[in-house]
């Protein structure tokens, strides 16, 4: 079982991100509520990057992973290397039984075919 808290909650009071859930087999999930929501160009937009953790579920979020060399093709002593860049829209759900502080989630697929299923993706 989750019990929701406010992003705004966590900005204000850090030290909650490492308090262990409640009881066993629940966690915490975090809502992006107007307090947390962040401003660019002197107010007039949105801020769509999210600076730090935790996480907010009620956000679709786009990961993106490169692997490869250098730019698009880069040759080195004859050989040709590729960079593959990819990006996924998941949604973060934390991890029942662990503190927010761990930042372990299970990253889940919204849309599409793969709806509903976990995308392996490594955080650093």
């Amino acid at each position: 079982m989750y019990v929701t808290r406010s992003l705004s909650y966590y900005k204000t009071s850090p030290e909650a991100l490492y308090l262990p859930p409640e009881g066993p087999n629940s966690g915490y999930l975090v809502i992006q509520d107007e307090e947390s929501e962040r401003y660019t160009f002197f107010g007039l937009f949105k801020d769509r990057y999210l600076v730090g953790l935790p996480f907010p579920q009620n956000k679709i979020l786009t990961t993106h992973y490169s692997s490869g060399a250098g730019g698009q093709h880069h040759h080195q002593a004859g050989r040709q290397h590729h960079q593959h860049t990819s990006f996924d829209e998941v949604v973060f759900i934390p991890v029942l039984n662990q503190p927010l502080s761990l930042n372990r989630y299970y990253a889940i697929k919204p849309h599409g075919s793969h709806k509903g299923n976990e995308v392996h993706i490594a955080l650093l």
